[in-house]
Formats: structure tokens, sequence, C-alpha cells
């Protein structure tokens, strides 16, 4: 018999371990060609797993994303620069099984080693840094609620090196307790939220859960000295509710744009996953089998496409306000100014400027046919 489901009742889980595999498959290949690469994991764990061999596990699957990188790379050039892992975990059952799952990868006479850290993260980031040293660094951060990572301690291993950073924020948990006026529970997010009195620093305008969110981003890219900070939205397996945010720093365009499209496939796999989870649910409470099922989740995954239509329409209006202000702006500009805010791709974007030239509002400087703008592409407003 085939194995169980091991993400049936843990949709989110499996969205958030997409984001990270595909993510880092596409980083691995593209610093691999010029750079030692180092994958910090904050919060190994194993929690939760199904799997004997973990691979439904964070560290599990980096390694195993790491391990086919190094083999394509082989293939491909005959060499890879050296491949580091470092994961920390602060329990002491789950280090246990965590260090002896991971030890067989452990082969760096072939130039892949794997440390593991029995100890609370931020106090491992002296080790860290000595371990990542010159090489690229990705840090994945998945507490399991918004302790043990505060900006400040961790600050050093993020600036002003290079780096990128996935951090899951617990957004269900930090929700239940942003009204709560218990001086214990506001002081515990200072160190995520820039310090005391970050009440006062949040915007005015917007729900209360999108600011605290919107100003645990801001704090990060501060910190970090990242120069772009943008965040996916995980919902809850059966309700229409966040259950998390995948925050993601980078200092590189080119990493903003690789985020997004991952961004998008993975919003995608979330919405198929989603559906079936809710049809799992009625039919356990009903006892009777939908054959339209798989038509939901069809209609779900369609539903992502009419987001990036609505994304679209507002990213094009926010073009044209920019091009009122400045006289023409680069491609490379514009699509780095619209995939910040927007839950847009690099396609996308360019889609937006061909549509704006055909319509007579902005000038077609790139050619005609098929062409479409290239990052010296000047994106200017018709006269």
């Amino acid at each position: 018999m085939p194995d169980a489901d091991p993400y049936s009742g843990r949709e989110q889980t499996q969205a958030k371990h997409f984001i990270l595999s595909r993510y880092l498959e596409r980083l691995a290949f593209k610093i691999l060609t010029i750079s030692e690469l180092t994958y910090v994991d904050g919060f190994s764990g194993p929690w939760e797993t199904k799997t004997q061999s973990f691979s439904d596990s964070s560290f599990m699957i980096a390694i195993d994303v790491l391990m086919r990188a190094r083999r394509g790379m082989l293939e491909q050039y005959g060499k890879c620069p050296r491949i580091r892992c470092f994961f920390s975990e602060v329990d002491p059952e789950a280090f246990g099984q965590l260090r002896a799952a991971v030890a067989p990868y452990h082969t760096p006479d072939e130039g892949f080693e794997i440390c593991t850290y029995q100890g609370r993260f931020e106090d491992a980031i002296s080790d860290i840094k000595t371990y990542v040293g010159t090489s690229f660094a990705l840090i994945f951060i998945d507490p399991t609620g918004w302790a043990g990572y505060a900006f400040e301690k961790i600050k050093p291993l993020l600036a002003p090196r290079k780096c990128e950073i996935l951090i899951n924020f617990m957004y269900a948990f930090v929700y239940r307790f942003i009204h709560s006026d218990d001086e214990d529970i506001v002081n515990s997010l200072n160190p995520i939220l820039g310090g005391a009195g970050w009440r006062a620093r949040l915007d005015p305008s917007a729900p209360r859960g999108v600011a605290v969110e919107r100003l645990f981003r801001e704090t990060l890219k501060s910190a970090g000295q990242f120069r772009f900070v943008i965040s996916t939205k995980i919902d809850k397996s059966t309700a229409d509710y966040p259950h998390f945010y995948i925050a993601y720093g980078t200092k590189s365009p080119d990493g903003l744009k690789t985020f997004r499209e991952t961004e998008y496939a993975a919003l995608r796999v979330q919405a198929r996953i989603r559906a079936n989870a809710k049809e799992r649910k009625r039919e356990d409470r009903s006892g009777t089998v939908d054959l339209f099922a798989g038509h939901d989740a069809k209609v779900q995954e369609a539903a992502i496409d009419e987001v990036v239509r609505q994304n679209t329409a507002a990213a094009a209006t926010t073009l044209v306000q920019a091009l009122t202000i400045h006289r023409s702006l680069s491609f490379a500009t514009a699509v780095v100014m619209l995939l910040e805010e927007f839950v847009l791709r690099e396609t996308d974007v360019k889609n937006i400027c061909v549509d704006l030239a055909k319509r007579g509002i902005i000038e077609n400087t790139w050619g005609t046919g098929n062409r479409k703008p290239q990052d010296t592409s000047l994106i200017k407003a018709r006269k």
C-alpha cells in the first residue's frame, strides 16, 4: 500500500516546504557557479514529521535539494564549490534525531559539510558566522512562535554580508495577542518589531494584523540591510484565514525576481492542496464523495490568476503615476519597483508595459512584433 500523505492535516507546512525547496534549488544552481553556499536552519527540529526518513522536514528537504544541485554542477561543469549546512536545535530529544539523521550526509572530503548545534539559535550566531565564512548564505528561520531570533542578536549574521533570509512569521499566533494589554506579551514582541513602543510605529491606516506584519518586514529590512523584504501569505488548511507569512529578504534584484516566480508557483500549489483539504473535510462530515472535487481544485488554482490580474491593474496605475514624477524609468528600475509592492512576476511587468504602449499611454521603445522590454529599455510616458 502507498504511504499516507505526510502533509495530511498540515497542508500549510507543505506550502512552506514547497517555497523552501523551489527557491533553494533556483538559488543553489545560480550561486554555485560563482561561490560556495551555506544553508543555515535556525530551528531545525524535527517537529511533527510523519516519515521515518524525515523527508517532510526542512533540514532533509534542504539536504536533498543541495545534493541534487551538487550532482548537477558536477555533471555540467565537472566541479562544484563547497556546500555547507548548519542545523541548530535547542530541544535535546529533537536534536538527537536531527544529528543521527544528517550524519550520513556529512562528507567533507567530497565538499559537502554539515554542522549540528544543540542550543538556542541566537546563541549560535558567532559560531555560524565563522562556519559560513565568505560563502553566500541562505538563512531559514522557522520557529514555533515568535521568540528566539531577536533581530539585534542575529543582525551580525545578516549585515553587511552576502545573504538572503526566509522567516516564518507566525501570524496566527501573533494576531491572538496584538490587542493584549499584558505588558509581558507586548514586550515579548519587541525583539522582532524594532524594540519598545512598537505599537506607536504601526500604520494607523491599516488593520492591526496587516500593520504588525508590515512593521515586522520593515524591521527585518533595516536590521539585515536588505534592499527588498516581501512576504507570501499562507492560509490555514481549511479556513480562509492567514496561518503564517513567509518573509523573504534579499539584497539583489535577481533574488526578488526569482522569489516572485517561486511565489506564483507556491500560491497555485497552495490553492490546490487547500481545495483538496476542504473537500476531505466535507467528505468526512457528510460521509459522501463529491464527484466534482477535482474541479474545485482547478477553480481555486485559476483564482490565483485572478489575483495576478488584480495586481496587474494596480501595478499599471502605479507605473503611470511614477512616470508623472520621473520623465522616464529604465525597465530594470520599473520592474523591481513593482515587484516589491505587488504579487507579480517579471513577465507580468513586461506585459503591463506592452499593454500600456498598445493603449498609447507609454512609448514603445523596445521594438515591434513579439518583442518586450529588457532591462535597459526606457519606459517613458507618451507626450
